[in-house]
């Protein structure tokens, strides 16, 4: 027995076979693993395919009622049975595989189907997705040749614009300020006035009086001026002294008495006290309460002044306005000199001294009034004739000083507001008021017919409810009331700048907007009427893309935001039309522009607004532009693609558009999924080895490799 087992592992014979199991074993468990391995392989393609396939199947029931406005959203009953039964269809009773042999077919064990809730077309990302996708092929052809024509046919830059917008917001602003300066220094003037006046007459003739030269000594009634009680003082002392002696006066000599004591009583000088107003009043409207010339109050005339001058800077374009303006020493002179006549006459109720002929130039002109008073209770008639005189004197050097050089500067102002109100520029002027509140007008048509259309308001309600529950921006009233020239001309200039800036930054800057844009025109575009006085053009029903656009939740609002829009840049657009980039030739042809470029936008208005809706513009006639041809469809892709810069706007754009979509298709889009995800679990009998196959990525489980795919779809 030892020696057969000896022979055995001793001898040679045999060995040969031993290296050959040795070496064919490990080639047959490799060519197993392999052989499960590309059956495994084959078995998840089938099933990767086959899930693809369930799942478009799945999403083929789409919503056709989003489906007609371009929107892909599931619309059928029970998404995880439709998937499911796709899924066994394929590989069981209804598949082209179904009754042959397949050497790597998977079983399926469980298939399901699932929407994920947060990527619904209420999710931005995803409806835009969808709307740019939609329209990438469609929006270029939709925009045409005309918005191409307009972008390509300028020279335009937003700093021509810059420059043409602060030269003509300067000259208004300037000649705005100057008004409003002029109407405080006309209200110091009112002051100034009589207060000069005073000076050089009233004091003179209602305090002072002419010297009575009549013979009769008797005192007659209604005395009051200071020459009257100088002259007849001898008289009323006479009468005192007969009265104090107890000797018997006369009737008529008891009335002198009286009408002497009357007329000291009157004390004409008493009107002095309004010069305390006048000093109050008159630098109020110059510069302010504070009197500071170097720091004016605001609304003050130094204030505009102040302001004019800022904005007339250096430029030379400005020139022309120079002669219009008004430098500090016309204030500091008022102001000083107003100040030097009130310390000449104030009005003081004490005296300190006692006034006598040395010292009477001390006392002010208010102070000498008492004085006299005094003199005549003391019977000093030598004093009061000194007083008078010395009254006389203050008053004379005021006249030819302090008020002779306020007067100069009211005459310089005099002459500044004269060339500024001459008749051309007043008549230009009020020609450019007109054309402006004619302009005004032809939009506020609105006004007058927002009654007839106040059933969208309901409407607009709905609409705001939606945008709500999706999480967006309500809308919101609007504003129709007119605005200043100014804020006008700052509103159009601002708007104009947005349309260059669109026309600069197209297509890339906002191309994907673009798109949105034209997705809004093709569905719910802007369709006729648009007369200006006709109530169906202010409507919903053809207005829905003014909407989406505007946001506003008034009847009517939103087409009359868009009409303002379009005449906001049709007016820079004319103004810079007549070449006002070199400068204006003064006042008179800034206003001889403004007026023409308002007149004519109001014209071009008119002819948008009528059949055929169309004007052939050249806003750029001033860079060598040529001319294009605008109707209504297209300024609204202009004025969205301008406001489509701004992303908040166009997250409340969207939304407006989601809100638009669920009322006229009545599909909830936060309920409408587009993104599905589908899970399977299947298995595949092994054939060899189940060990070997635990070595691949998935799961073994006896004999059987088990498999979990997931795949995603979306529209």
């Amino acid at each position: 027995m030892k020696k057969k087992i000896k022979r055995l592992f001793l001898k040679d014979n045999g060995s040969v076979s031993i290296y050959a199991i040795i070496i064919i074993l490990p080639i047959f468990m490799l060519n197993a693993l392999l052989i499960d391995t590309l059956r495994i392989l084959s078995a998840e393609r089938q099933i990767d395919s086959a899930m693809e396939t369930a799942l478009r199947s799945t999403m083929s029931h789409f919503s056709s009622d989003l489906a007609g406005v371009g929107l892909f959203a599931y619309g059928g009953e029970d998404a995880g049975t439709d998937f499911t039964t796709y899924m066994n269809n394929q590989f069981y009773s209804s598949s082209e595989l179904s009754g042959t042999q397949n050497l790597s077919r998977p079983t399926i064990t469980n298939a399901t189907a699932s929407f994920d809730t947060s990527r619904n077309l209420v999710d931005y990302n995803v409806f835009r997705h969808q709307i740019v996708e939609s329209m990438k092929y469609q929006a270029p052809v939709q925009m045409g040749t005309d918005l191409f024509d307009l972008l390509t046919n300028n020279n335009i830059s937003v700093e021509d614009v810059e420059k043409a917008e602060e030269l003509v917001e300067n000259y208004e602003e300037i000649l705005d300020l100057m008004k409003k300066r002029n109407a405080e220094i006309d209200k110091a003037i009112e002051q100034l006035t009589p207060y000069n006046k005073l000076i050089k007459e009233d004091i003179a003739s209602e305090v002072i009086g002419t010297k009575v030269t009549s013979d009769e000594e008797t005192i007659p009634e209604g005395i009051k001026t200071f020459q009257q009680l100088v002259f007849y003082l001898d008289r009323y002392q006479e009468l005192k002294e007969k009265k104090d002696n107890e000797e018997e006066l006369t009737s008529d000599e008891e009335k002198e008495i009286t009408n002497y004591e009357d007329g000291v009583k009157e004390k004409p000088y008493k009107s002095v006290i309004d010069m305390e107003i006048y000093h109050t009043d008159i630098p109020k409207h110059l510069v302010g309460s504070n009197r500071d010339a170097n720091n004016p109050a605001s609304g003050s005339a130094k204030d505009y002044n102040d302001q004019i001058n800022e904005l007339m800077g250096d430029s030379e374009s400005l020139e022309e306005l120079e002669e219009f303006t008004l430098n500090d020493d016309f204030f500091t002179d008022i102001l000083d000199n107003e100040d030097q006549i009130y310390e000449n006459i104030r009005f003081d109720k004490s005296l300190e001294d006692s006034p006598e002929h040395g010292n009477l130039g001390s006392f002010s002109v208010g102070q000498l009034f008492l004085a006299f008073y005094v003199a005549i209770e003391d019977d000093n008639k030598e004093l009061a004739d000194a007083i008078i005189q010395s009254i006389d004197n203050k008053l004379g050097n005021l006249k030819k000083g302090q008020v002779k050089k306020i007067e100069d500067q009211m005459q310089k102002y005099d002459n500044v507001k004269k060339a500024l109100e001459n008749v051309d520029i007043k008549a230009e002027e009020e020609k450019a008021d007109e054309s402006f509140g004619s302009l005004w007008a032809e939009l506020n048509k609105y006004n007058d017919i927002k009654n007839q259309i106040s059933g969208d308001n309901q409407l607009y309600a709905e609409l705001d409810s939606i945008v709500a529950e999706y999480n967006g921006v309500t809308g919101q009233g609007g504003d129709d009331e007119e605005p200043s020239r100014l804020q006008f001309i700052k509103d159009a200039f601002e708007r104009f700048k947005e349309f260059v800036e669109f026309m600069q930054g197209f297509p890339t800057s906002v191309r994907n907007e673009l798109y949105i844009n034209e997705y809004i025109m093709a569905n719910y575009g802007s369709t006729e009427t648009y007369e200006l006085y006709e109530p169906q053009s202010y409507a919903f029903s053809t207005k829905k893309a003014q909407y989406i656009t505007y946001g506003y939740n008034v009847a009517g609002m939103n087409y009359f935001m868009f009409l303002k829009d379009i005449a906001l840049i049709l007016f820079v657009g004319n103004l810079l039309g007549q070449g006002i980039q070199g400068g204006f030739a003064g006042p008179l042809g800034f206003l001889k522009a403004l007026a023409g470029a308002l007149a004519t936008t109001a014209k071009d208005m008119s002819d948008l607004t009528s059949k055929p809706y169309e004007l052939r513009w050249n806003p750029f006639k001033a860079f060598g532009g040529g001319y294009v041809n605008l109707s209504m469809p297209m300024f609204l892709r202009i004025i969205m693609a301008m406001k489509s810069t701004s992303e908040p706007y166009n997250d409340e754009k969207l939304r407006r558009l989601q809100a638009v979509i669920t009322r006229e298709t009545d599909v909830r889009l936060d309920t409408s999924p587009s993104y599905i995800e589908g899970n399977v679990e299947g298995r595949i009998k092994l054939w060899f080895i189940p060990q070997l196959a635990e070595v691949l990525p998935g799961k073994v489980e006896g004999n059987y490799y088990i498999f979990n795919s997931r795949k995603v779809y979306s529209y």
